[in-house]
């Protein structure tokens, strides 16, 4: 038997699954059946099923990781590419999307399930001479293994296997990177559980030289390691799973006990007993015999009410705060703050290595085509809340820039930072802006705190 998956690939799989199911809703997770809400003892099937309906899943993951992603491309990725490269921009990826969209799905993969791979490749056939390279990328599930070995004194990949995506689905087939020293890519399909070869080995060349390196990035939230960290979302996914299940719980209480039951004792024929109820008709009893009406009593439905509320607020606590209905009212402002920039961390680590892994492989693809390295940039937006400059503000700043305290250039990028500006415009090109309409600084600047005002 060929081993195709690293030893930790098993475990990370089964969280993988777990965070997957829950992004994708509700009807995903019931779908698991008793995976994620096991059928109580002495239950029967289809009663089972009734339960199983009736249970509510809160899709708090999915919203929270839509929130996340909208912080992070609040402000659109900033990105200079040399001009062999400027058709990334536009078509970056074997699939054909863009940079924003190949941006885009690295953060909800890195803030999720913590782990994706990019792979900088060229066509094997139909490439003109003329065509940048692309980005093949790989999700977590698909990094099947690995291997990190010290070349030159450093820690690189020096062996990667790759579950390829094809059209036909019906065979599994593998990618395998490896250096020796050069690197070699081999093609496998899966029979059972055995690899086979299958195509010919590949020794890719650029301008006619082998590579030894793997020209691939795996990217989590804390670092561009190969070795997987646990889901990011796997705490509120297991807290989530919990809270659906004390909501089946919850309305199940209420289906079997909401409505009030009749009950009759004493010595009473079945000729004799009821058949209808309500208020025009009539039961007539023999004697001895008493009617009445079970309802719940106790403490045990707030109960379970109560533990729905309190993971509703632990939800909250690890990051999903628009199910948050406020902060405690006894909680210090400082206290909020340093919580809130707690929540942010997360955020801003995978904004930056997925910053950082889009560099590494735009500057791989411009040494690939001829181009400057230093002609390559990729910023990401780091700052996630709206923050519009108020009129006193941009005017106490106007005082300090008229009488001397600050420089032209400072003036602007404070506006920048107080959303006034566009944050991709130089402090030249708004100068120029400003006198190609025939106008100057010290004509046009005052104008603003009127604008923000209104």
């Amino acid at each position: 038997m060929t081993k195709v998956h690293h030893r930790t690939y098993d475990r990370r799989r089964k969280q993988y699954d777990m965070v997957r199911d829950a992004l994708e809703g509700e009807e995903r997770v019931k779908e698991q059946g008793q995976a994620y809400l096991p059928k109580p003892s002495a239950m029967t099937q289809n009663d089972y099923a009734a339960y199983l309906t009736r249970a509510h899943y809160y899709p708090v993951a999915e919203r929270t990781l839509r929130g996340m992603c909208g912080l992070a491309l609040r402000n659109d990725p900033q990105i200079k590419l040399p001009p062999r490269l400027e058709r990334m921009r536009q078509s970056a990826t074997f699939k054909g999307h863009s940079l924003d969209v190949l941006i885009e799905d690295l953060l909800r993969e890195t803030l999720s399930v913590g782990r994706i791979c990019c792979v900088l490749d060229y066509p094997t056939e139909g490439a003109k001479p003329t065509d940048p390279p692309f980005i093949s990328v790989f999700d977590a599930e698909s990094i099947l293994d690995y291997k990190e070995s010290l070349v030159e004194g450093r820690s690189r990949l020096t062996m990667l296997r790759l579950r390829e995506d094809h059209d036909d689905g019906e065979v599994e087939r593998h990618l395998l990177y490896t250096l020796e020293p050069h690197l070699v890519v081999r093609r496998y399909e899966m029979e059972g559980e055995n690899e086979i070869p299958f195509g010919e080995e590949l020794i890719p060349t650029i301008n006619g030289k082998s590579l030894f390196t793997i020209p691939a990035v795996i990217i989590s939230p804390y670092n561009l390691q190969a070795d997987p960290e646990k889901p990011p979302f796997l705490d509120l996914v297991t807290v989530s799973l919990s809270h659906y299940r004390n909501c089946a719980d919850y309305e199940h209480a209420l289906y079997l006990t909401a409505q009030p039951t009749p009950y009759i004792t004493g010595n009473i024929s079945q000729k004799d007993k009821p058949s209808t109820i309500g208020s025009s008709d009539i039961w007539c009893l023999p004697d001895g015999a008493t009617a009445g009406m079970l309802e719940f009593t106790g403490a045990g439905v707030s109960a379970i009410r109560t533990a729905i509320e309190d993971k509703k607020n632990e939800m909250a606590s690890l990051g999903a705060r628009m199910i948050h209905e406020g902060i405690n009212r006894n909680e210090s402002s400082d206290t909020a703050k340093m919580r809130g920039r707690a929540e942010m961390s997360l955020l801003v680590a995978s904004v930056k290595m997925v910053e950082a892994a889009l560099q590494m492989l735009l500057t791989w693809a411009a040494e690939w085509t001829g181009s400057q390295a230093s002609d390559v940039s990729v910023t990401l937006s780091k700052d996630f809340i709206q923050s519009q400059m108020d009129a006193n503000t941009m005017n106490g700043l106007l005082k300090m820039w008229q009488a001397g305290a600050i420089s032209h250039e400072t003036l602007v990028e404070n506006l920048q930072r107080g959303e006034i500006i566009p944050a991709d415009r130089s402090f030249a090109e708004e100068a120029d802006r400003i006198e190609s309409e025939g106008g100057d600084m010290s004509q046009i600047i005052p104008l603003l705190p009127r604008a923000a005002a209104k």
